[in-house]
């Protein structure tokens, strides 16, 4: 998989806004409805760049509430088995 410079600084803001929530966390004991907005974006983030996809049952319907997998379960550079 290659990451355009694009990508890397959309990550690099996403991370650095991770941290700074979590810091906010551990000082506050609370969390602002900002930050909330900022963790879904860093989740679209994480799910459009790198194809996360829905669990699927045995008759093909998305398992919304389960962990998520890759996009192509077929294509491992590596080898490996994918994880199910």
């Amino acid at each position: 998989m290659n990451i355009t410079h694009k990508q890397r600084k959309e990550f690099l803001e996403a991370y650095n806004n991770l941290r700074t929530i979590l810091q906010s966390i551990h000082e506050c004991q609370d969390i602002w409805m900002s930050d909330i907005r900022k963790l879904e974006s860093m989740e679209w983030l994480m799910r459009r760049t790198m194809k996360f996809v829905p669990h699927k049952d045995d008759e093909g319907n998305s398992m919304w509430y389960h962990d998520w997998v890759l996009e192509d379960l077929s294509v491992d550079p590596d080898g490996e088995q994918p994880d199910v």
